[in-house]
């Protein structure tokens, strides 16, 4: 992934400066801008109409890439020094490499008619020009046109043409015999893509004239559906050498740019008109593109590297593996530009990693590279880096210590790899030291947001919630610093070269935030980013996950079993989905809404005996008979011991449903778990009694008072089966028993007299 640092040269138009101004153009020579700004400025704080000075400021600002600070130093030179052919050519290079070309040709061609010559000038201006025209003139839509106006804009784009050949020609510049043009050829490899190929053509329809794919050894229809699209198809062994194929497929294309995109990427919608743009636009010898590296749905790592770039007879494609194509273009003095488009790659997502085997396949080809080049930072880097995609925590920062302490700092990839160090300490829990490479890279001005947002995480993870927030914080104002973020800390800008996680700025660190401040006990706080982030993905289960927790914190039950209910559609977090719904009803006591789902974990738990009995208890509690008969039968089951109890009450449950046999046939299993239960004879009776057993529950009602004579309720039922059996002497006895025990017993008084009227009909 890594973007080549091309420090382009800017060249200098300054002839014949005094002596006063020879150091600070030495300092532009030795590439020192900075200073060489100053001495500059103070220059022309002394001598305020110097073209020489001004151009000296001019190119020390370029030099540094702060195009805008030289555009305005350019206009102020101009007012300064109204007739200066230097600055009149300085500001036509700029607006050449700003794209303002149609600004830039009426002083090109006044610049020319008065003798200006400098051959720089005429390599890096004139010539770009004259073929920007070109490719203006060759825009299909003119050629083709038959309407007036576009007929005469395509008639004065040529006579443009030929008035600057003419000026070249007169001061005998060579026109090189090179494409220029707007013709654009997609340029790919591939073998087995045929899952994603359809839709990587489809993203390009419109933009591209033509089509190479290099196929590798494809068994599946990769060949037949790129010839669907037209493509040419070349088909090529695979040498386990990217560069190697990709040359191949640049060797049969034929437009006058190649736009490179793999199977796997689509070209976004948005970024068609960009790149037919850009083809106009010849002064370039590439342009870089934003690769959007889709992790999962809405997270992307995202990095910059030229994927579009002119057929020149030098670019060639070089590396086994992360190949490039950029030096090859800047060898001979191209300029690499920004193309405001993008590319969105699915190849990164976890589940298309494993389906290819890409992390062997790259780590193989990294290794080979390394024994080739045992001492290249760049390919330790990419070990470190795949190894930690792959979760090997361990190898993964035994690559990044090789590479972290040898950079210069202004990689691209700088910031990637020492995130990566932090986080595969902080997996490895080795805090204090992830923390100490934190300290380090910050120490050496590597001022990244990942290496913030990473830091944060240690901290969170410690128990440093502030110390969490701060670096979270920092994340953002580096962000700010660098043109990630516009100044209002939310909005993300694009150009600003940065390569990373863009999430760590976003919605992760939205996420971050939000759990620090949760951990701080600002709930109110923590509650408002949890409502963002679920605004902005209604259905994320870390983020339902941690707001739940939250609402069930702040006593707000209803809202937070609708998250947890929510949250239990991910179907890797159902069963803590319902975890937590049975904790939070069941903290609350309200056995009756815990019941349903402390039901469903134990089923989904079997191993787990005290979900078992949890659920056994919410239903006893709530009194859902058919539940808890649901419940010990699951139990029992599982070959989880039942006791005696357990067995009365599972019997009680069926008795409570009617189901008088099987509770009879519990209690009697409880009897002979616990032969001195007197509650198991006395349930057992009243089963016997619902069944017209009247004698065998006589029998079992006398057994339960033999075990607890004091039993009021079973001296009552007793006498009931005595009456039903119509002996009534022994019902009489009963009922007196039970009202000497409990004289207020108004049921055993009741029957006692109707079983007294008995006795006297009978005796009559």
């Amino acid at each position: 992934m890594r973007t080549t640092v091309v420090k382009q040269a800017v060249p200098i138009f300054a002839e014949g400066y005094d002596a006063a101004l020879q150091s600070a153009f030495e300092l532009l020579q030795q590439e020192r801008p900075d200073e060489a700004y100053h001495v500059f400025m103070q220059l022309l704080a002394q001598r305020p109409n110097d073209e020489n000075a001004y151009e000296g400021a001019i190119v020390a600002l370029l030099q540094q890439t702060r195009w805008d600070e030289a555009e305005q130093l350019t206009q102020q030179a101009r007012a300064a020094c109204p007739n200066s052919a230097l600055i009149a050519a300085r500001q036509t290079w700029n607006w050449v490499y700003l794209t303002r070309e149609s600004e830039a040709y009426p002083i090109v061609v006044q610049l020319l008619e008065r003798g200006y010559r400098h051959p720089d000038w005429l390599r890096e201006v004139v010539l770009p020009l004259r073929n920007v025209l070109i490719c203006h003139a060759s825009d299909p839509r003119l050629v083709s046109s038959k309407k007036q106006k576009r007929q005469h804009d395509r008639a004065t784009l040529l006579k443009g043409i030929q008035t600057l050949e003419h000026w070249l020609e007169r001061y005998q510049f060579p026109i090189p015999d090179e494409p220029v043009g707007v013709k654009i050829t997609l340029s790919m490899i591939a073998r087995n893509e045929a899952q994603y190929l359809e839709e990587c053509l489809k993203s390009v329809q419109g933009v591209v004239d033509e089509i190479v794919l290099v196929d590798t050894g494809s068994d599946d229809d990769t060949p037949r559906i790129a010839e669907r699209f037209g493509a040419k198809v070349v088909h090529a062994e695979w040498q386990h050498d990217f560069a190697a194929a990709r040359n191949i497929a640049l060797q049969h294309s034929t437009g006058d740019w190649i736009l490179v995109l793999d199977a796997d990427e689509r070209l976004t919608p948005e970024s068609k008109q960009a790149i037919l743009n850009a083809a106009r636009h010849p002064q370039f010898a590439g342009y870089y593109l934003e690769i959007l590296n889709e992790i999962r749905n809405g997270d992307y790592f995202v990095h910059r590297i030229v994927r579009m770039f002119r057929n020149l007879p030098q670019a060639r494609w070089d590396g086994a593996i992360h190949e490039q194509i950029t030096p090859s273009l800047v060898e001979r003095g191209g300029r690499i530009a920004t193309v405001a488009a993008q590319i969105r790659h699915l190849g990164y997502r976890g589940e298309m990693i494993q389906d290819r085997n890409k992390i062997q396949r790259n780590i193989e080809l990294l290794q080979r590279q390394l024994e080739r080049e045992p001492d290249d930072l760049f390919h330790k880097f990419n070990l470190a880096n795949t190894y930690f995609t792959a979760g090997d925590y361990e190898t993964a920062a035994h690559w990044a210590e090789q590479v972290c302490p040898y950079l210069r700092g202004d990689e691209d990839y700088a910031g990637q790899i020492w995130a990566d160090w932090i986080g595969a300490l902080l997996n490895l829990q080795r805090y204090e030291a992830a923390l100490q490479v934190g300290a380090d890279a910050i120490a050496r001005g590597i001022d990244n947001p990942m290496i913030h947002y990473t830091l944060a995480q240690v901290y969170y993870q410690i128990g440093c919630y502030q110390k969490s927030l701060d670096a979270l914080e920092a994340a953002r104002e580096t962000a700010i610093r660098i043109g990630l973020l516009a100044s209002d800390g939310e909005t993300l800008l694009a150009g600003s070269g940065y390569v990373g996680d863009i999430g760590v700025v976003g919605y992760k660190w939205r996420f971050a935030y939000a759990r620090a401040l949760r951990a701080l006990e600002r709930l109110e706080q923590a509650s408002a980013l949890y409502q963002r982030l679920l605004q902005e993905r209604p259905n994320d289960p870390i983020v339902l996950l941690d707001y739940g927790q939250l609402l069930m914190e702040q006593g707000a039950r209803d809202a937070a079993e609708q998250v947890f209910l929510q949250l239990a559609n991910h179907e890797q977090y159902r069963l803590l989905a319902y975890q937590l719904l049975s904790k939070l009803w069941w903290e609350a006591d309200d056995y009756r809404r815990a019941l349903p789902y402390v039901r469903v974990v134990a089923q989904e738990s079997p191993s787990d005996a005290l979900w078992q009995e949890r659920w056994i208890h919410a239903a006893q509690e709530a009194g859902d008979w058919q539940s808890l008969a649901e419940a010990y039968a699951h139990y029992e089951s599982l070959g989880y011991p039942i006791s005696a109890e357990m067995y009365i009450n599972w019997g009680r449950a069926l008795w409570q449903l009617k189901d008088y046999e099987n509770a009879l046939r519990w209690f009697t299993a409880a009897i002979e778990l616990n032969p001195q239960d007197a509650n198991a004879f006395l349930n057992a009776g009243d089963a016997l009694y619902q069944l017209g057993a009247y004698s065998e529950a006589a029998d079992a009602y006398s057994a339960g008072i033999e075990r607890d004579p004091y039993n009021v309720q079973a001296w009552f039922t007793l006498g009931n089966c005595y009456f039903r059996m119509g002996v009534y002497d022994a019902a009489k006895i009963a009922y007196e028993q039970a009202l000497s025990i409990a004289p207020k017993h108004e049921q055993a008084q009741h029957n006692l007299e109707m079983t007294r009227e008995r006795i006297r009909i009978t005796a009559a």
